[in-house]
This record gives structure tokens, sequence and C-alpha cells, in this order.
């Protein structure tokens, strides 16, 4: 199954972020011109380590394969002896796979060999319509430019993969590598980067990380922290979740900080609510970190917990509970310290409590006059995508199908999808869906729930919400069904 250009872009950066830090960029430029470019493709790629080269190509299938396409590989070996034989064996394999991986070997392509490639190019782009990845050495690449001028003008693209430097390789100046300058998010504001920009960031964090191996924990410590906040904001509940627990947990307390200990665990305590475990969530904000702040007088903290443990008591249907603690216990806090931002957050909490119970106007007015002007002047993206999509969740009851269609495609999947915020695109989608199949659209929004809201809750391991699209799915196959039954002789 072809996966959407969402998934499939969340794959590239997730493998890119796991190969080192000098193939980031390449990998990606590659990827994308595999996936997006024309049928026919003469890329050319060093890599001179196998065991890089390996890795690269392993990650390279995986994304591939959720883009639909398969890729064969076609070794160099003692059994190709000339070009002409090259030639038959890469038709004979772009007939079988879409992308087919030449893998060279050390003097294979001398410059008489290039010349005879050079004459066969045009024969090759009919015949073996497929991205063919020609994976060589240095010399070899340098040799066809200069061998065969005509064929490198129909490269697709040129790429290297080297593998990082070793730990403490070419120190700077004065010994040791530079820190990472860090971000101008790192203080868990509004992080407005792509997704690629995001990514890259983990790599450079990770490359330092394993390049310093015997920093302070001084040292570390912000750079861990970003690191966590990163592979969350990208989607990577799992590989976040493992970072707070086994490696920012235990800095925090080596270092006694005991505020910090407490926001890590708060952080943990959200990925859990995330994923519908919502009793250890609630434990950990009441007993882990709630009374760190009330001890240490953190108001603004504590205001920001009290808020969570009100949206785990929405959820449950404990709507009065929410509503006073939203309106008396954090409010009030947001507003004496000047928090604009948390302010108009606990504000659209509010109107969603009042959009539950059926007070649609109230909720409206809260929803365009306090808090989406406070995000469009902050240049919040996140906040004002999520809020017109509430504003779209009342046209949609009222029955404004058209706008609230527009509101969701236009206003909120375009934030979503360059924040990488997969679950909240996955959410939207699901609204798009319910539009869908109340137009009796029943093929298409069977698709979105099957394809593009089910697979995110599965993989974040949100159960809740996963039930609730199975339901979906179920009610749809059941009216399709009862449209294909026979109606019973007259």
């Amino acid at each position: 199954m072809v996966n959407s250009a969402f998934a499939i872009e969340q794959a590239r950066l997730a493998e890119a972020r796991q190969l080192p830090g000098p193939c980031h960029d390449d990998f990606l430029r590659l990827s994308r011109t595999l996936i997006h470019g024309p049928p026919f493709q003469w890329l050319l790629v060093e890599a001179p380590d196998e065991g890089l080269r390996r890795q690269v190509m392993a990650a390279l299938d995986r994304v591939l394969q959720r883009a639909g396409l398969r890729s064969d590989r076609l070794p160099l070996s003692d059994k190709i002896l000339d070009v002409p034989m090259l030639e038959a064996r890469l038709v004979n394999n772009a007939r079988q796979a879409p992308v087919v991986h030449v893998i060279g070997r050390p003097g294979w392509f001398d410059a008489a060999r290039w010349e005879a490639f050079n004459t066969r190019r045009e024969r090759l782009a009919a015949d073996a319509r497929a991205r063919l990845v020609f994976w060589l050495d240095g010399e070899a690449i340098a040799l066809a430019s200069r061998s065969a001028p005509d064929l490198w003008a129909w490269r697709s693209g040129v790429y290297a993969f080297l593998p990082a430097a070793a730990p403490g390789a070419q120190p700077a100046p004065g010994g040791e590598r530079p820190l990472p300058t860090p971000s101008p998010n790192d203080d868990g504001g509004v992080d407005t980067r792509s997704m690629a920009e995001r990514s890259r960031r983990v790599v450079e964090i990770r490359a330092w990380l394993e390049g310093n191996p015997e920093a302070p924990d001084e040292l570390l410590i912000s750079l861990v922290d970003e690191l966590g906040q990163l592979l969350f904001s990208l989607g990577d509940l799992d590989e976040a979740l493992a970072h707070w627990r086994e490696v920012v947990l235990p800095l925090h307390r080596r270092l006694g900080d005991a505020r910090r200990q407490a926001i890590t665990m708060g952080k943990i305590a959200g990925i859990l609510q995330a994923r519908g475990q919502l009793d250890e969530a609630l434990r950990i904000y009441q007993e882990e970190a709630l009374p760190v702040y009330e001890r240490l007088g953190d108001v603004h903290l504590k205001a920001i917990t009290m808020g969570l443990i009100a949206d785990i008591l929405k959820v449950r249907g404990q709507l009065d509970e929410a509503l006073r603690i939203y309106q008396d216990e954090a409010l009030p806090v947001f507003e004496r310290l000047g928090d604009l931002r948390s302010k108009a957050i606990m504000m659209r909490l509010i109107a969603d409590i009042l959009k539950v119970r059926g007070q649609l106007d109230e909720a409206l007015r809260i929803y365009q006059e306090e808090a989406l002007p406070v995000f469009e002047r902050l240049g919040d993206l996140r906040e004002k995508a999520i809020t017109m999509g509430r504003i779209a969740d009342i046209l949609q009851a009222r029955g404004q199908l058209d706008e609230a269609l527009r509101i969701y495609q236009e206003e909120a999947l375009p934030v979503y999808e360059r924040l990488g915020d997969v679950r909240s695109k996955a959410i939207r989608m699901g609204r798009i869906a319910d539009i869908l199949q109340a137009r009796g659209q029943l093929d298409e929004a069977l698709r979105i729930y099957q394809e593009e809201e089910l697979p995110v809750y599965e993989r974040l391991g949100d159960v809740r919400s996963k039930a609730i699209t199975m339901g979906k799915i179920a009610d749809i196959l059941q009216a399709q069904g009862q449209q294909h039954q026979k109606p019973p002789p007259a």
C-alpha cells in the first residue's frame, strides 16, 4: 500500500536522522529525486565505505517501499564482462523494478567502458525505464565526467555518503569541537522550523554528543533537553519517551535539579496522555510534578500542570471540574503574569467545553475574539491552526460543510504538515472524512480512516482514538454492506 505524501516525508526524515551527520542532506536529496523525479534517471553515488553504503541503501529502500517503489540490486561482478552485457542486465532489471541499484567495484569503469556506456545512453533511456542508481567510488565518478561528457550531462544528480569523522578528529581551534548553536526555541516557545530543519538539528546534536562523550553534565543538559523536544515534535514518541526516561531524567537527577526533573516527568506524562494512558499520566502530574512546583513556589508551571490535569478530566467526561480548573486555577495566574499565549490557550480550552455542551455561539465567540487574534499576533502557527480547526468543527456541526472543509484543508492541514504534527493532522483528516461520510462519499471517507488516520493512532499507541476510528470504519462497512444487499423479492 502506498502511504500518503506526509507519511512518506516523515519516513524520509526519520531515516535521515538515523544516518551519520554528513549523510543527512544528501539522503534527503537522493530520496526526494527518486520518489518525485521522472521514471528514467541516472544517478551517481559515492559511498566508499561498504558498511555505510549498506546502511544508506537499506534506509533508502524502506522509504521507497513506503512510496510504492520496489528496488533491485545489480552488482558489477566478474560475470558482467563488458558494457553490452551490463546494458542487457539493466534492461532486464528495469522491467522488474522501478529502481535499480548498480553496485560498482573499483576499476570496473575505465575510460573505454564509460565511452561505450555513453554510446548506449539513448537506447538505455528508452529500454531501461527505471531510476538507475550507480554506487561507485569517487575515481570512477570523476572519470565519467572526463571520459563521457555527453553522458555526464544526462545525470540526474551526484551524491556522496561519507563516514562521520572519528570522535575527536580534526578538533576546532582550542582543542574541542564547538557546541552546536542552541535553538531559539529551547525554552519551550513556539518552534516554527520545518520538519527538515528540525530533523537536521537532531543530526547536528547527535553528532556533537557522539564526538564529545566526556563533556560535563552542565554542558550536555541544554542539548539533551532540546533533543528530546525535537524528537517529540517530529512524532518520534517512542524515541522521545526513551530519551527523556533514560538520558534526560538521570542527568537532571545527577545535577540535583528538582524543577527540571518535574518538567521532564511532565513531558513523559504528556506522551502517556497522548497514548490514552490517562491514569498514569494523571498520577505523574499530581504526584511527580505538581508538589515540586508548589514547594518551589513556581506558580506558572503549577498553573500549566493544573491545565494538563483538567485536560485529562475533560477526556473522562468530568467537564464541570475541568472547567473549574481552567477558570479558577489556571486562567487567573496567566492573566496576572501577563502570559498572553497561555491565557489564550486556556480560553480555547474553556471554549472546547462549551462546544461539547452545545453552547456553540459562545464557544465560537471565544475562538474568534479571545484566542485567534492572540495566536495571529504571536505568530503561533500551530495554535492558530488548532483554533481554526475548532471553528471549523462548529461550522460542521451547523451544517456549513463547504466552509468547514475549506478550513480543514487550507488553514489547518498545511501547518501540521510543515510542523510534522502527525497527531493533529490525523485528527483533522478524520474530520474531513466525517464530512465526506455525511455526503455519502463512503469510499473516500473509508480510505482516509484506514490510511490517513488509523495508522497514526496505531503508531502513537493512542488506543482511545484508534477505537473511535475503528468504530467509524465499521459504520461505513456496515452501510456499504447494506447498500449491496439485494432487495427482497416482491
